[in-house]
């Protein structure tokens, strides 16, 4: 009489300490540049900026001129019978607007350009300007137009 065989169960490989640490390795290293990245964009986020001295965040501030520039321009428009549209270029908005530049005044202010159009014409690049107070109201400016 022969004797049955007897199967092996598949023999599992041997665990492989040394990936295992380079790959720890490698989340560990991906999780520090995450981290450094977001607290660097953080800090240097164009839109918010002093908001302790300013009393309001720059894209509060930015959003603020923009709606005050529509309503100007949507009541100027009715007076005309007219529709005006407004578009903004975002870096000059970002760009444009600065903390008072006077160190003992608190707020912000702004001098861009909009192109505004009107239905059937061209567009325009008109500029305005606006700033904020200590309190952080904001208000449009009087602002010339560029001498040629």
């Amino acid at each position: 009489m022969s004797s049955p065989s007897v199967s092996r169960p598949p023999s599992r490989p041997t665990s492989n300490t040394a990936g295992r640490t380079v790959l720890w390795i490698a989340i560990l290293l991906t999780l520090a540049l995450l981290t450094f990245i977001t607290i660097f964009t953080a800090n240097h986020n164009p839109y918010v900026n002093d908001v302790a001295r300013n009393k309001i965040s720059k894209y509060k501030f930015i959003e603020e001129c923009k709606t005050q520039f529509d309503q100007f321009a949507t009541s100027v428009g009715k007076s005309q019978n007219a529709v005006f549209t407004t578009e903004y270029d975002p870096k000059s908005l970002v760009e444009g607007a600065v903390s008072n530049p006077d160190p003992k005044a608190a707020g912000w202010v702004l001098s861009s350009t909009v192109a505004v159009s009107r239905q059937g014409l061209g567009s325009q690049s008109i500029p305005f300007a606006c700033q904020s107070d200590a309190n952080g109201k904001v208000s449009l400016v009087q602002q010339s137009a560029p001498q040629q």
